[in-house]
């Protein structure tokens, strides 16, 4: 593991190698972060967030407390994920991308090789089946836009 400046970090986590930590970094306890994850600046991880590893996580990123971040995931800048989000992995689906300014709220499931744009707000327990390209907000199972 390799951070920057000012990283801060609780109790009973585990950091696997080829983790790569930016500036500004505040982990809680019990997370999880397996190898090949990469963080950028400013960065908050919440106690009991897991990452299966190969994820980016960009600058100004809040994860929120139980998240699972799956393996090839990227998160963009300025992104907020609220408690108990959880992303899926499909080796056949390919990379997972939640794009700059999103919002996902609590419980929400996020399906794999999908893509959710710029500026879009999902709601509290929505499944998202396929990409989300215009932004808005999007709520249900599967998710819809209202």
């Amino acid at each position: 593991m390799k951070h920057g400046k000012n990283f801060k970090i609780g109790e009973y986590c585990i950091i696997e190698k080829d983790v790569w930590i930016g500036d500004n970094v505040t982990i809680k306890n019990f997370v999880e972060l397996r190898s090949g994850t990469v963080i950028g600046n400013d960065v908050y991880i919440d106690s009991y967030v897991r990452s299966s590893g190969q994820n980016i996580i960009g600058n100004n990123v809040i994860l929120r407390f139980g998240c699972t971040i799956a393996r090839l995931v990227s998160i963009k800048d300025n992104v907020f994920i609220a408690p108990n989000v959880m992303t899926i992995y499909d080796e056949n689906k390919g990379v997972t991308v939640i794009c700059e300014n999103c919002k996902i709220f609590t419980g929400a499931v996020i399906g794999a090789g999908v893509t959710i744009a710029k500026n879009i707000i999902v709601g509290a327990q929505a499944f998202v089946n396929k990409s989300l390209i215009v932004p808005g907000t999007y709520i249900g199972v599967p998710a819809r836009k209202i």
